[in-house]
């Protein structure tokens, strides 16, 4: 009898999320992030760390959502600073900026709280529990752009982009990597996965529960 071993979070992504998604999301926030600093780049000093970051959001927000549309996938649209929601397969998905020092400050959005709550099953794959594993039919991971939080290190681009599932109470981290590595996978995954659905995307609204993030 061939025993087949229970899909890891990075199986899970890999079967959901087209690698095409992965590379255009990367691409588009290396090209807001560039956007963003040259925007402020001749700004006083005084001032131009909170605007390099307010601008940051608006244009790689922006270029977020066009990389979603040239991908096909299923996306709230561009509202003011409200989040970007997509969807791959089982999988909602939206990106935050981070200092590369501090990992956790994204808990200050509902939306993305909210969206975090869809990982309580697979907390089982990280923690195995003593009950009965529960089916695993949806999730939410980021895009995870971080930066160096200063103006003379590399303030034009991310210093790493990640993939980054986080747990149902946005506490920590179920599974984290840089895309760079992330990506690599696609070209170890097998031919064939048992269990695993494939994508489906498309253009459209979803609905994530809430109107407005904070």
């Amino acid at each position: 009898m061939i025993q087949t071993r229970n899909p890891s979070i990075a199986d899970l992504l890999i079967a959901h999320v087209p690698r095409n998604l992965v590379m255009g999301v990367e691409d588009a926030c290396v090209a807001g992030a560039l956007l963003a600093h040259l925007k402020t780049k001749d700004m006083d000093s005084k001032h131009r760390k909170n605007a390099l970051g307010q601008m940051r959001a608006f244009h790689m927000n922006e270029m977020f959502s066009q990389a979603l549309v040239a991908a096909d996938a299923e996306h709230t649209p561009l509202k003011g600073n409200g989040v970007v929601v997509g969807q791959a397969g089982m999988f909602k998905f939206c990106r935050v900026n981070m200092s590369s020092k501090l990992w956790n400050n994204c808990k200050r959005s509902a939306v993305r709280r909210q969206l975090a709550e869809a990982n309580q099953g697979m907390t089982q794959i990280v923690q195995p529990s003593l009950f009965a594993p529960q089916d695993i039919t949806s999730g939410t991971f980021f895009f995870v752009a971080c930066f160096s939080g200063s103006l003379n290190i590399q303030p034009e681009k991310p210093l790493e982009i990640h993939i980054a599932v986080p747990d149902p109470q946005m506490g920590g981290w179920l599974f984290r990597e840089p895309l760079l590595k992330f990506l690599a996978r696609y070209d170890e995954a097998p031919q064939h996965q048992v269990d695993l659905a494939v994508p489906k995307l498309k253009v459209g609204i979803i609905e994530t529960g809430q109107h407005t993030a904070s």
